[in-house]
């Protein structure tokens, strides 16, 4: 998964009505980053549950 396409990932994922809380919070340092907050490496546990999630949630 490239940048670009995890970027994208986390837009999708981001405002999901299915998210859980405990994803949601999981996932709220990438969020914040992507929305103007502090840029961090994101380590790769996060960035396999976000290509899970992009893989499982429902398409709107």
């Amino acid at each position: 998964m490239t940048n670009w396409q995890l970027w994208e990932a986390l837009r999708r994922i981001e405002h999901h009505r299915d998210l859980s809380d405990v994803d949601r919070n999981l996932l709220r340092p990438a969020f914040a980053g992507m929305n103007g907050g502090q840029a961090m490496r994101l380590p790769d546990r996060i960035i396999a549950r976000i290509r899970y999630l992009e893989a499982t949630l429902p398409r709107d």
